[in-house]
């Protein structure tokens, strides 16, 4: 370092020189007042040989605050944060990517689901053109064995008959090609229930987090078995499912809502159980819940649990509406077939 950066004069360096042999020493260089204070400093030794005596020398530097390269430092320190603060950014933003794209995945397979469900629940209209098809037929052949025949009017009724079979044709024809979904029966496999879950609340964490909502998810435990479901609808399942919690417990101070999930083995099932704290089922509405357009809420089409249901059945499972708990909420139970274990071979 030259003489004029120095920040100590030439006289009184904080570097201490000395040499030592033995119990005794000699001091080349004092060094600053505080050079043997303690504290942070740097030291060195180096054992001088001669023939005739062997001497020690010690150098101790005393380290100042004012000695570091504070600017350099403080740059570093700010490029590593930006690093940092840049990679966390970029995380986050990955992982926002990727749970909009399930979203919308799960949204899609969901509109396509509903249809279905919405075309299952509107099966009944069509008991309206049905019926006039009924009639106009009958009037027609009645029209027909009359002794003076109405041609006129008997051909009208059958043309009216021809056009409402014509539409409910149409109607039928075009809600199946809308609704058709695959088997999800031959699209099982091993699934864990605590990575379902934890897959699922990943998904809902914003509006977990947005709510205040207090949950308490399942561990993965050795001793439960995967669950042999379709992972699409499953996680379907369990979207609605947590859905319907969050929006049950608007009514719920924010500090008071609570989301329990629990899994437990039942034989050759496994059970997973969603139960919040909020209002619960109304009794009225407890024996219609998994019929379609049942619903409390006003936006609501009531079909999510009727959609969850026929998914759970289609993959050998249940979905119930059960009793008790520890929260005063809804608890509905999901039931799910165990993945078989594979006997050991036998040599």
């Amino acid at each position: 370092m030259p003489a004029d950066e120095w920040p100590y004069p030439a006289s009184h360096s904080p570097v201490r020189i000395w040499l030592a042999q033995g119990t005794q020493s000699l001091v080349l260089q004092h060094g600053a007042d505080d050079a043997q204070a303690p504290g942070w400093a740097l030291s060195v030794s180096k054992t001088l040989s001669s023939p005739s005596q062997v001497l020690e020398l010690h150098e101790r530097y005393k380290l100042h605050p004012r000695l570091l390269p504070w600017p350099s430092m403080l740059v570093w320190a700010l490029a590593w944060a930006l690093a940092v603060a840049a990679l966390r950014a970029a995380w986050q933003q990955r992982a926002a990517r990727q749970r909009a794209e399930q979203l919308l995945q799960y949204g899609q397979i969901a509109r396509l689901n509903t249809l279905g469900e919405l075309a299952a629940g509107m099966a009944h209209e069509l008991n309206q053109p049905l019926t006039a098809i009924l009639s106009n037929s009958q009037a027609a052949r009645r029209l027909l064995d009359d002794a003076e025949p109405d041609v006129d009017a008997a051909r009208q009724a059958m043309q009216q008959a021809a056009e409402q079979a014509k539409r409910a044709s149409a109607v039928i024809g075009r809600l199946r090609r809308l609704v058709e979904r695959p088997d999800t029966a031959t699209q099982s496999q091993a699934v864990p229930l605590p990575q379902a879950v934890a897959d699922a609340l990943h998904l809902l964490e914003p509006e977990l987090r947005q709510r205040q909502v207090q949950c308490q998810a399942p561990l993965p435990t050795p001793q439960l078995p995967p669950a042999q479901a379709d992972p699409i609808a499953l996680q379907q399942i369990l979207h609605n499912l947590l859905l319907n919690a969050l929006q049950a417990m608007e009514q719920v101070p924010a500090a008071e809502r609570q989301l329990l999930i629990q899994h437990r083995p039942q034989g050759r099932h496994l059970l997973l159980t969603v139960q919040d704290n909020g209002p619960g089922i109304a009794p009225e509405l407890r024996e219609r819940l998994f019929t379609p357009f049942a619903t409390t809420r006003a936006q609501g089409l009531g079909l999510g649990l009727t959609l969850s249901q026929g998914l759970a059945e289609s993959m050998g499972g249940q979905l119930r509406l059960v009793d008790g708990g520890p929260l005063r909420g809804a608890c509905f139970e999901l039931q799910l077939p165990a993945m078989p274990t594979r006997a050991a071979d036998t040599p």
